[in-house]
């Protein structure tokens, strides 16, 4: 059997750097796709003449822009941020609280690292649908509140992840299926970041979302 030269050290690099290269790249598309579906759905918000069309294509531009954030921050050669994804929903969402006086603050114990960039999606866009639907259904018109977003630690090896508000009662659950995703589609975005939902009481203000983390920073 005849073997050749064990690849020298800069052929090592050169390949890593290409790889890296590549997959800047492939970041750097998806992100520019997104934010070109983004605009797509501006406008045909703007040109929809039916109220319930124009929400539900806002809420769609909403769902995007949070996983355009992500690649966004991807391309510019971060590694995946879940305290960071977090901010940035905070800020897209104070174009509806800040008019209605609602309060939507981030409070994060420690940033939770060794989640991967789908993982990190997948969680901003729980925490950006639990949060919409309280600003739609937890405070009527010219009430205002506050909702809250902790991120803590759950013991050794969990991130605890918490939504809750001081609105009216969450709905029942056939109501809230009604508006936005629903539950049942928020329990299995949690569930393919191999995390665990949780709704404490019925009725709860507050809802949880537990994930295994590899490792952590303090």
């Amino acid at each position: 059997m005849t073997y050749g030269p064990a690849p020298s050290s800069t052929n090592a690099y050169r390949s890593a750097s290409a790889d890296d290269l590549l997959l800047r790249e492939t970041y750097h598309r998806s992100s520019n796709d997104l934010q070109l579906v983004v605009s797509l759905l501006s406008l045909q918000s703007r040109r929809a003449t039916n109220i319930e069309t124009r929400d539900a294509l806002a809420d769609a531009m909403a769902r995007v822009a949070v996983l355009a954030h992500a690649r966004s921050d991807l391309n510019e050669r971060r590694p995946a941020s879940l305290q960071r994804a977090l901010q940035q929903v905070c800020e897209a969402l104070l174009s509806q609280t800040e008019p209605r006086s609602i309060l939507i603050s981030l409070h994060a114990e420690y940033d939770v690292q060794g989640l991967s960039p789908q993982h990190v999606a997948a969680l901003a866009l729980v925490v950006n649908e639990l949060a919409t639907n309280a600003i739609k259904h937890a405070f009527h018109e010219g009430m205002s509140g506050h909702i809250r977003i902790s991120v803590r630690r759950n013991g050794e090896r969990d991130a605890a992840i918490l939504v809750e508000d001081d609105g009216l009662p969450f709905p029942a659950a056939d109501s809230a299926r009604k508006g936005g995703m629903g539950l049942s589609l928020v329990k299995r975005l949690v569930a393919s970041a191999d995390g665990v939902f949780i709704q404490h009481d019925d009725g709860s203000k507050c809802f949880e979302i537990r994930v295994p983390v590899q490792n952590r920073s303090a």
